[in-house]
């Protein structure tokens, strides 16, 4: 994919390929739906996070659950979890392999949910999709969640190297309004993690807890001449014991994602 570093919106656009309902269903296309859902029954990113903050039996949405993994893992752990996502035929696959999982078809800029409905609500890399910002779904967010109930959102953020580089001027540089040509092509955005926590302190959350992850991939995507060394052990092929300590190596300047923890304090209408 290519990056443009758009300067008005201080974050990096990645193009390529439109992320679009139907590139997830073919992204997404596997041969067992039902024994990839059901293997699940652990996760490393946010379970964590929701088991520290929220008693077991909470009503958690998954907004962009894909297959339906989390979803089958928070059930698992004792939680009352419902997924949306608006690729349909992934949504029909999983519904079909798995009629017990609680996943619907469903758009996170408009849920079809009523307000103050859920103690929590996980996100996972899907704001950063939108060419024209997340304030729908972050109005949606607000909405869904009762006062005091935790937000768990994850996105790829624009990490030291990546504000390095773009000071330095080695990503080309646009405003956004001079894309027009390529629109068609955006995946997603590489965001600016205190502009995302300006916007979501302004729309009602407070923040909890902040960290990053995935630094083998920031460092391999941005330094591409370490790629061929690196994806391998990042796929896991070749010497999986040290990849945990490259990642812890690589994670405080060349993380590729970040998450935030965010309570939800906006009275609700």
């Amino acid at each position: 994919m290519s990056q443009i570093y758009l300067t008005d919106k201080g974050a990096l656009a990645y193009f390529g390929k439109k992320s679009t309902p139907q590139f997830w269903d073919q992204h997404w296309e596997i041969e067992d739906f039902r024994k990839h859902v059901l293997s699940c029954t652990s996760e490393g990113l946010f379970l964590p996070f929701v088991k520290e903050y929220l008693p077991q039996r909470s009503r958690i949405l998954e907004g962009g659950c894909g297959r339906g993994k989390i979803v089958n893992v928070l059930n698992h752990h004792g939680y009352n979890s419902v997924g949306v996502d608006f690729a349909e035929k992934t949504v029909a696959k999983v519904n079909d392999a798995v009629p017990g999982l609680d996943v619907r078809v469903g758009d996170v800029r408009n849920l079809p949910f009523d307000d103050s409905e859920f103690d929590g609500y996980i996100s996972g890399g899907v704001i950063e999709h939108f060419w024209d910002g997340y304030d729908d779904i972050l109005s949606e967010m607000s909405r869904v969640l009762r006062k005091g109930g935790l937000l768990f959102v994850s996105f790829p953020y624009m990490s030291p190297i990546r504000k390095l580089k773009a000071i330095m001027m080695m990503y080309q540089r646009h405003f956004s309004d001079e894309l027009e040509e390529i629109i068609d092509t955006f995946y997603q955005l590489a965001l600016d993690q205190e502009n995302v926590l300006e916007d979501f302190r302004k729309a009602g959350f407070i923040s909890i807890k902040k960290k990053t992850f995935d630094g083998i991939k920031g460092f391999k995507d941005e330094l591409t001449w370490f790629k061929p060394v690196l994806q391998p052990i990042y796929e896991g092929k070749i010497l999986q014991g040290i990849r945990p300590y490259l990642d812890a190596l690589f994670k405080p300047f060349a993380s590729h994602c970040a998450l935030l923890v965010l309570k939800n304090e906006k009275d609700q209408k």
